[in-house]
């Protein structure tokens, strides 16, 4: 997996959706569902493409649905 520790990826996440969303990292709940954060679902493939990106390694989209939330799928990318 990545070297990226899952609250890293769960702050980068939160940081990235939130400029999507136009609001502050803050206002995005970890725990929320994807659905529930105000970001479509193209928009999350980009998220997710650009998390791919950012840890070198690939992740399908599959993955979204077996972890619906930032917590959940950053603890299942995370190295802890």
């Amino acid at each position: 997996m990545s070297s990226m520790k899952s609250s890293e990826i769960s702050t980068w996440i939160r940081n990235r959706i939130a400029k999507d969303v136009h609001k502050n990292p803050s206002e995005v709940d970890p725990e929320a569902g994807f659905d529930q954060l105000g970001i479509d679902s193209l928009a999350l493939l980009g998220v997710l493409g650009d998390l791919a990106a950012e840890l070198d390694i690939e992740i399908e989209t599959s993955v979204l649905f077996d972890h619906p939330t930032i917590t959940a799928l950053a603890k299942h990318l995370g190295s802890d």
